[in-house]
């Protein structure tokens, strides 16, 4: 009974939440996320909400699968190094939780009953490993939304999550928020510089293909 209200409290929750993104995206709320220089000058008109509307933004819309990337390169046009850090430390740590508590609500029950032997000895270890797997994890897959819900259904606690989430996200979050704009714009003005990297990936797909039939 508790685990059924638990999930019918997520569902109206996640519901909710998708109304509020919904709605503030028809009246405009979230305009300008991808123009750079309108999400500056909106958000600087908003004084000491900007801060907070920049937040409960990330905490709305990146649950539902938006990567943090689409919020911390904006974040470091409009404000210092640190204060865009911190932002979007709270803004990813928000989000993660909603994720998280949202996949572990409804889906972890579900994905418990049909994981295969393989993943539930792999499921065992992250639950055994407490912070360190979650860390290792956070620093490889940085603020993407699938890792929140991964480890949603998975069997790790709440606390290792909590922390190793919080460390985990740190290294990708202050790459992202010093260098993001910056190697945005130097791809926009030299697109061609991505072609030998696009033709080392296709060659190695080849490669592997080409093995694999061997």
């Amino acid at each position: 009974m508790i685990a059924a209200d638990t999930r019918r409290l997520a569902l109206v929750g996640f519901a909710g939440v998708v109304v509020i993104a919904v709605v503030g995206w028809r009246l405009g709320w979230f305009e300008g996320l991808s123009d750079s220089e309108m999400f500056q000058e909106r958000i600087r008109s908003w004084g000491v909400w900007g801060p907070i509307a920049f937040v409960v933004a990330m905490w709305l819309i990146q649950p539902l699968g938006v990567p943090g990337v689409f919020f911390m390169v904006p974040a470091s046009l409009v404000w210092s190094t640190p204060v865009a850090v911190a932002l979007s430390w709270i803004g990813n740590m928000g989000a993660s939780w909603l994720a998280f508590e949202f996949t572990r609500s409804v889906g972890r029950e579900w994905v418990q009953d049909r994981i295969p032997p393989r993943l539930r000895a792999f499921d065992e270890r992250i639950e055994a490993g407490g912070v360190w797997p979650v860390l290792v994890l956070r620093v490889l897959t940085g603020q993407i939304p699938p890792a929140d819900w991964l480890l949603g259904v998975s069997s790790v606690k709440r606390v290792p999550f909590l922390i190793g989430t919080g460390i985990g996200i740190i290294p990708g979050l202050v790459l992202i928020v010093a260098f993001g704009a910056d190697l945005i714009e130097w791809v926009r003005d030299n697109p061609l510089a991505l072609l030998p990297i696009g033709a080392l990936l296709v060659a190695r797909k080849a490669l592997t293909k080409r093995k694999d039939n061997l």
